[in-house]
């Protein structure tokens, strides 16, 4: 198994008290671990009583707790926007903020389209923001496997990708240079019998299995997929996020790619390398590559279980809105330690605007 599979797998354990952040040597305030955090995020509404309150800001207080950041990291969808549906003052907050002269990244856990494909979802919405600005968990996976030989002048011997995903992820791949088989026109006969399931054959040259949004998918890609990851020796299994569940409006949640993910984990054995926020790779990979200053940097997302854990991991200042995943009902059942460092009720209010 490689060091970052086993580190995913020691976060998922949990983290220890009084564990020094991964970049700054900032000790986290209490134990924070992923599952805690989905916990709270994915519960239903009927929670206990509260434990602690969590004090709300508004456009008047929340402004100076980001005075000293340099850079802002922004989730999108439940921050910017739901759904279609472009959250109020937004596209203002976030002019406000380049007119401060602060550097901004969109990081999203959502792999169904590449970075050219944000670029026109922002657009489409009246923001301006450009695909270098961008990381999607599409552009993640690719960028991951590239770290790992796959690619043009890579050193891996099978550098061909089975790809359980859609089209966001299959442009940052051929963007790359890197083969793959799958995705949208995945062709798998049906496994419904032994005989179907002994006739199977895996591609000898595959050397990486990518987990995304894939609407498509069933148990004849799941037989398909775990049949590479059991057969193929250090064949890796790469995961676009391990969300459990996502927000799309008028108060619904569908299933996200972690249960995908964790069918195929199930399946092969194999345990998913996480490229997205909630695992260990993004953070060092997003220093190493913009060059962040960890203690001037902060990161505005909905989810606890990504977002605000991807800021905890860092040593990050982490902002909350209310306008997404976690609720305020939700945040009180957690001690304050656990809180984020501010809380609002929309993104609006962190540059001074109502929300």
């Amino acid at each position: 198994m490689s060091n970052l599979a086993l580190g995913a797998r020691r976060m998922a354990l949990g983290a220890t008290r009084g564990r020094q952040a991964v970049l700054t040597g900032r000790r986290f305030q209490a134990p924070f671990t992923v599952q805690a955090a989905a916990a709270v995020d994915a519960a239903p509404s009927t929670l206990a009583a509260p434990a602690t309150p969590v004090t709300v800001l508004d456009e008047h207080t929340a402004p100076e707790r980001l005075r000293g950041m340099s850079t802002l990291i922004f989730d999108c969808d439940g921050v910017l926007w739901r759904g279609s549906d472009i959250i109020h003052n937004a596209p203002e907050a976030l002019q406000e903020f380049r007119r401060q002269g602060k550097r901004l990244l969109f990081v999203t856990n959502n792999s169904s389209k590449s970075r050219a494909g944000y670029v026109s979802k922002f657009s489409s919405l009246g923001l301006d923001v450009a695909a270098e600005e961008i990381v999607s968990s599409s552009y993640c996976a690719a960028a991951y496997l590239t770290s790992q030989g796959f690619g043009p002048g890579g050193s891996r011997a099978r550098g061909k990708v089975l790809l359980l995903g859609w089209s966001g992820v299959e442009q940052e791949l051929e963007h790359a240079g890197i083969p793959y088989v799958g995705g949208r026109g995945l062709q798998v006969p049906a496994m419904d019998d032994l005989d179907a399931m002994k006739a199977l054959e895996v591609d000898p040259d595959v050397g990486a299995v990518v987990v995304g949004w894939d609407p498509n998918f069933s148990y004849s890609r799941l037989v398909y997929a775990s049949i590479h990851l059991r057969e193929l020796p250090g064949c890796l299994l790469v995961a676009t996020n391990m969300d459990c569940a996502d927000h799309i409006g008028g108060g619904r949640m569908m299933p996200g790619t972690g249960g995908l993910v964790k069918a195929v984990e199930t399946a092969s054995g194999v345990s998913a390398v996480n490229v997205a926020k909630g695992g260990e790779w993004l953070l060092p990979y997003l220093c190493r590559t913009y060059g962040l200053e960890p203690a001037r940097t902060a990161i505005v997302g909905d989810r606890m279980d990504t977002d605000i854990h991807l800021g905890r991991q860092g040593g990050l200042f982490t902002c909350l809105p209310l306008t997404g995943v976690t609720t305020l009902k939700r945040l009180e059942a957690l001690p304050a330690s656990e809180h984020p460092d501010v809380v609002v009720r929309s993104v609006a209010q962190l540059a001074g605007l109502p929300a």
